[in-house]
């Protein structure tokens, strides 16, 4: 018997569930039918995200025949902001921060200090003519944002104006760590 691959859970980690609620929040009065087509359009594939700009990620949705392109504007972080986003970096192991995963205390350490991955203000723009705010598209990239920040939650802050790699990389590891290359290894293993 062959099974039927899962479709993608949406907001799977602290990262990705701040870009579903946008979309679904808690404190909803009916229901948005809106809400399943756009997930449909994610799960076919229908949603392209760019996100090689800090500030936005840039988002082309083919629904039917058309394209429209969704423009989804976020503030940076501030320079005291950025320095405190690494700060809370460096407190945590840099484990998997290399290929852009990160692990959940950082997103509940950031939220704590007032400076969510994702904040309470987002610019949203749509090529389509839709009356609904937020629109079809909107919903759908919103959704996509949410798959790719659940698979590599460090976009969540890259978008932001952080750039993990980099911090990772560089020489601001915690005091507990030390890098390899600083070690003699004759004194070491003596």
């Amino acid at each position: 018997m062959v099974s039927a691959s899962q479709p993608a859970a949406f907001g799977s980690t602290p990262w990705g569930k701040d870009w579903v609620r946008r979309v679904e929040p808690l404190a909803v009065t009916r229901p948005n039918p809106m809400l399943p087509r756009a997930r449909g359009l994610v799960r076919n594939d229908a949603v392209v995200v760019e996100h090689n700009e800090i500030g936005q990620f840039r988002c082309v949705v083919s629904a039917g025949k058309k394209v429209e392109t969704v423009i989804i504007s976020l503030p940076r972080f501030t320079a005291t902001e950025g320095k405190s986003v690494l700060c809370v970096l460096a407190h945590h192991p840099p484990s998997g921060a290399s290929s852009g995963d990160l692990p959940d205390e950082v997103h509940a350490e950031l939220v704590s200090r007032k400076m969510a991955p994702v904040p309470e203000t987002v610019d949203t723009s749509c090529t389509c003519s839709g009356r609904v705010e937020p629109c079809l598209h909107a919903t759908a990239a919103t959704y996509a944002i949410s798959l790719i920040t659940d698979q590599t939650p460090a976009i969540a802050l890259a978008v932001r104006g952080v750039d993990v790699l980099a911090a990772t990389a560089s020489n601001t590891l915690p005091p507990r760590w030390r890098l390899i290359d600083s070690l003699d290894s004759a004194a070491f293993f003596g």
